[in-house]
């Protein structure tokens, strides 16, 4: 993972309307944001990027938020991750190694304290 930035966050949603709020927000908020579809994807640009955060939803083609999770973890990266979904999924997430989980629909302002917080801001 050769590029670091610790303000760059990885969101990683099915859902083009989702991924496109978050983007705006977290860019308006001062960090470089990039985007995926799926698990499979987050993955091919976690092999060239390094993020200090990522946010991915539970339910999507190729590879759910759960198993990406798990992936990311056997790789050992530190990455901080949080799992989101409209199911109460958040034991399962947290199980899988994510750090938090977010219940959709959620305050933005919210996930910017989450995202301060967990980024050491």
């Amino acid at each position: 993972m050769p590029e670091s930035s610790d303000r760059r966050i990885l969101i990683v949603d099915d859902e083009k309307h989702i991924k496109e709020i978050l983007k705006e927000f977290l860019s308006f908020n001062g960090y470089e944001t990039i985007v995926a579809s799926n698990g499979m994807e987050a993955l091919n640009i976690l092999k060239d990027k390094s993020c200090g955060l990522l946010i991915t939803d539970l339910n999507m083609p190729n590879m759910d938020g759960i198993e990406l999770v798990r992936k990311i973890r056997e790789f050992g990266a530190s990455l901080t991750i949080i799992g989101m979904s409209s199911e109460d999924k958040e034991i399962e997430f947290l199980k899988a190694g994510a750090n938090c989980f977010l219940l959709k629909p959620f305050d933005m302002h919210y996930l910017k304290f989450l995202v301060n917080v967990l980024l050491g801001e």
